[in-house]
């Protein structure tokens, strides 16, 4: 026990952050409206964590949480890769470039965009990065960091010497040289090639194209991919797949025109059932990226309104960051580590302190659009769970999903479910955590039984509790 409370006070050896900034939360917590204003807080609520976390040289940041099986480096890098498309999002619609937090101190964004990039890309630098490797974690992160440079072009790439230019590029170019594992990571190749060509450089476009062919194998239909070879469906539909999809159109609108814009409209007649003011009926790995969820409709406003309005789109924002904001999904300046509050028991052993900021995707997109743009000016409509009850079938995906506007519940039935499971969560207890020790790795439950293999989900009853 005591090398385990050894462990325990390492892993949370972190800075504090500023109780002033949990005030920055407090109209989500309200029942008032959520107005531009609002957001703007949310904003700074998490680049005030970013600040209080980050490392000496910006290129990382030291979150507090459980770690990952990536190990300490790359945990700490996702401090930076996934906070970064939210500071180039609000500063490419043309919002301020230096904001205030709540101790008075002003951050220059883009200052510390650039900051975080040259240390992390220069091997002489002592936060470096490091080389990418077969099936790395840094591959996902080069996405992120891709779209964060390509948002910021135009107020980063002049700043940089042409010896830093290099060095980020070479870094990038990293990724067509490796292997990426079978799923959804096929998608971060070519999205990175895109962006260097973009800047004016050569990319590798036959092996661009060949993991996009790849990728697109995984499609079923309906807008919904399975995410890998088998027939495994969540919500990487939205956070992932759709969300990645949109900005290859961003950077090069003549990328796969035809299948991207029609996925993306078959995709959005049936997704917006999925949500509701009471969550959603989580399922699947990665259950806490649960914020980014709206991210799809948000989009959707703009390229189909016909399939979500300007008003669907703010209401599905407002309710799935009020909901789970109410419920101790964001803490300390960042996003907890599981569906309400943090839970190890549901924690993907490669998922570390930072990996959650993904559930910032849907605030990326939000802030891609200026103050005055349609969805900021929206006021919320009701979603199809509040208007009333239904059922509707996803032959795709082979669910049946169901509302009740009594309650606001939304359920997914798996038809056609031979042999699910309805074992209960497997605990994260001492031994756990105390072989963890030993073995310096995570071996947290991952409880794929429960998140994958149940015949029936409900936003009234996560399986995980809330």
């Amino acid at each position: 026990m005591r090398l385990l409370s050894k462990f325990i006070t390492r892993r949370a050896a972190v800075r504090p952050f500023p109780p002033e900034g949990e005030s920055l939360l407090s109209e989500f917590l309200l029942d008032c409206p959520l107005t531009t204003k609002s957001y703007e807080k949310l904003f700074l609520y998490f680049i005030e964590g970013f600040e209080t976390f980050r490392s000496q040289y910006g290129a990382s940041a030291n979150y507090p949480g459980l770690p990952s099986k990536h190990g300490k480096l790359i945990d700490q890098m996702e401090g930076f890769s996934r906070i970064v498309p939210l500071i180039g999002a609000w500063v490419r619609s043309g919002r301020p470039s230096q904001v205030r937090l709540t101790s008075g101190r002003v951050v220059d964004l883009v200052a510390t965009f650039v900051r975080g990039l040259t240390a992390g890309t220069d091997p002489s630098s002592p936060a470096y990065w490091g080389e990418i490797r077969h099936l790395d974690q840094r591959i996902v992160e080069s996405c992120d960091l891709a779209l964060s440079l390509w948002l910021l072009r135009d107020h980063v790439w002049g700043q940089l010497a042409l010896a830093e230019r290099w060095r980020v590029i070479n870094w990038l170019k990293q990724v067509f040289v490796r292997e990426v594992r079978d799923n959804n990571w096929h998608l971060f190749v070519p999205f990175v090639g895109l962006v260097l060509e973009k800047l004016g450089f050569s990319a590798e476009r036959s092996l661009m194209r060949q993991h996009y062919e790849r990728f697109k194998e995984f499609y079923r239909g309906e807008g919904w991919f399975s995410d890998g070879p088998g027939e495994l469906f969540d919500f990487y539909n939205a956070w992932g797949i759709h969300y990645l999809l949109y900005w290859y159109h961003e950077v090069d609108p003549t990328w796969d025109t035809e299948f991207i814009t029609s996925a993306r409209r078959q995709f959005l007649t049936t997704y917006k059932y999925l949500l509701g003011p009471c969550g959603v009926p989580i399922l699947g790995r990665s259950i806490c990226y649960r914020m980014a969820l709206p991210a799809p409709l948000i989009f959707g406003h703009i390229t189909h309104p016909d399939q979500v309005t300007a008003g669907e789109a703010k209401r599905a924002l407002d309710i799935i960051w009020r909901y789970f904001i109410r419920h101790g999904a964001v803490a300390f300046g960042s996003v907890t580590q599981g569906y309400c509050g943090a839970d190890p028991r549901i924690l993907d052993n490669y998922s570390g302190p930072a990996s959650c900021l993904w559930a910032l995707r849907s605030l990326v997109a939000a802030f891609y659009y200026p103050e005055d743009s349609t969805l900021w000016r929206a006021s919320g409509e009701k979603l199809p769970i509040e208007k009333g009850d239904y059922s509707i079938i996803i032959n795709a995906t082979g669910w049946r999903v169901q509302g009740k506007k009594n309650g606001n519940v939304i359920e997914i039935e798996k038809i056609n479910s031979l042999g699910a499971s309805e074992r209960p969560l497997k605990g994260y207890g001492t031994l756990r955590k105390s072989m963890e020790l030993i073995l310096r790795r995570p071996l947290r439950p991952g409880n794929r039984h429960v998140k994958c293999e149940r015949r029936v989900y409900s936003s009234g009853r996560p399986f995980c509790g809330c």
